[in-house]
């Protein structure tokens, strides 16, 4: 049974959420592919995406995405691994993550796609793998594993706890009750909600968890007991709880259609009464997402075979004037990679109160969840920054936008590179030029103690030179001395030779 609710203006203006069908149901257009056990998760833009599943044997690495404002499916990039029965969600980081389930046996894979860039990355393997559990991002941003059928046990209550800004994996307090096939959701008070699944029978139990006191409390149970079905908070901060079954066994009947309503506020269960909240397609072993558009979106499974049927919910509220949201600041602005980012903003309500807030990127996703926060993992490039609040109604403001820059940081900047180089390689010069000129003055110093010692040579070489002309003289003068006395002395002896006539 499909169709939209018709209220007219007078209706929806005194009426209540309480005094009107919730949810009211239309088909939309199906999965291409058809198949239960998958992956379905709200993107950071807008889309639906379908990942993995199963079909009567067959297990997929497909990945389907939903327009939503075009009604219209697209092909992506397929998982790196095939799984079915994996646990699922949006990190805060904006990464879908598709964490363990079973293709031809446990497989401990924990696979993130970048809906911005249609990649994906394998992350730290889940400590103990485990098929039917479920996943929640909690307001810490850490991704909390809850339960699920293992190697170790048929039914878990382990609670493992994946940090996707250290890629590790630690394990916090178990479940009270050990079960697999469940399905968990964050309630608007912060703690994730653990409901139904499977533990030799189907269970109706619900626990709610606290992942800042890693403590356990009981909550009311749900009307019926069930397994494998939808779960999601709405836009009017309850839960609903839809289809489902009973059966352990995949595509075994019966296939429920009902839907359920939780208020964490109250701890209390409805369960509508109008025909138009009854969902059109009974089935189980499907999955449910809140849309941006705020609907509910209940997507694939089986009931006696395997579906791709999509079907929409809108949910019926109150009126309530929309909050207001306002960026007062991103500093600095422009920055660089890796530099501390400081962003600032704050709301307003004029009929309530403030109390959610949430900063998204169009390069990066979700950056944060509250009105003041400082970032350094932006990446580089011209970001356009989202920002809307939320009232205590459950309503989002607009977005409100602005643009900031992150630049290469400067040590990685080729031409800051180049300049490196160009530096060392002057300053490499300018040593050689240093060296150089070192040898160059003690050249010059040698020189200039060999000059001196050449002037001393020829000092040393003219005194000897004057020594010796002054011997040379002497000794002629005594030569001719000598000859004067020898000429005299032979001129006295000489016999007379006078005769006699």
């Amino acid at each position: 049974m499909s169709g939209i609710l018709t209220l007219n203006l007078a209706q929806m203006k005194h009426a209540s959420a309480v005094d009107m069908p919730s949810p009211s149901w239309r088909t939309r257009t199906g999965m291409p592919t058809s198949g239960g056990q998958l992956a379905v998760v709200a993107g950071d833009d807008g889309s639906i995406y379908a990942m993995g599943g199963y079909a009567g044997g067959e297990r997929f690495t497909r990945v389907e995405a939903y327009n939503i404002l075009m009604d219209k499916w697209t092909i992506k990039s397929p998982m790196p691994q095939a799984t079915r029965g994996a646990a699922s969600t949006k990190g805060s980081d904006g990464l879908i993550y598709v964490i363990s389930g079973t293709d031809s046996g446990y497989v401990s894979t924990v696979q993130a796609y970048n809906s911005s860039s249609d990649l994906w990355s394998l992350k730290a393997e889940i400590p103990t793998p485990a098929w039917m559990a479920s996943a929640a991002t909690g307001d810490d941003g850490k991704i909390y594993v809850f339960g699920g059928e293992t190697t170790v046990a048929p039914y878990s209550n382990k609670t493992q706890i994946y940090n996707p800004s250290t890629d590790s994996w630690t394990e916090g307090s178990g479940m009270p009750t050990a079960r697999s096939e469940l399905r968990v959701v964050k309630g608007p008070d912060g703690l994730i909600y653990a409901m139904g699944g499977y533990n030799g029978s189907a269970l109706s139990v619900v626990e709610a968890y606290n992942p800042a006191t890693d403590t356990w409390t009981k909550k009311a149970p749900m009307p019926s007991r069930k397994l494998q079905f939808g779960l999601v908070l709405g836009p009017d901060g309850k839960m609903y709880v839809m289809g489902g079954g009973t059966s352990y066994s995949n595509n075994n009947s019966p296939f429920f259609d009902t839907v359920e309503i939780y208020d964490p506020e109250e701890d209390s269960w409805t369960n509508p009464i109008w025909s138009e909240s009854i969902m059109p397609t009974a089935r189980k072993e499907f999955k449910a997402v809140l849309g941006h558009n705020d609907k509910i979106y209940a997507i694939g499974g089986a009931n006696g075979e395997y579906i791709g049927t999509n079907e929409e919910a809108s949910i019926a509220l109150p009126e309530n004037v929309p909050p207001t949201a306002y960026i007062n600041s991103i500093v600095p602005n422009p920055s660089t990679e890796g530099e501390p980012v400081s962003f600032v903003g704050h709301g307003s309500d004029v009929d309530g109160s403030v109390v959610a807030y949430k900063w998204r990127s169009s390069i990066n996703g979700t950056v944060g969840v509250r009105k003041s926060f400082d970032t350094s993992t932006l990446s580089v490039g011209t970001h356009t920054v989202y920002f809307t609040v939320k009232d205590n109604d459950h309503t989002w403001s607009d977005e409100v936008m602005t643009v900031v820059t992150v630049n290469v940081n400067y040590t990685e900047d080729p031409t800051y590179q180049k300049t490196v180089e160009a530096n060392e390689a002057i300053d490499d010069l300018q040593q050689e030029n240093s060296q150089l000129t070192n040898r160059l003055n003690g050249l010059d110093a040698q020189i200039a103690n060999l000059f001196n010692t050449i002037d001393d040579l020829n000092g040393k070489l003219d005194t000897m030179t004057l020594q010796l002309l002054a011997a040379g003289i002497i000794t002629l003068i005594l030569v001719a001395v000598t000859i004067v006395v020898v000429f005299t002395t032979r001129s006295k002896r000489a016999p007379s030779t006078q005769t006699t006539l």
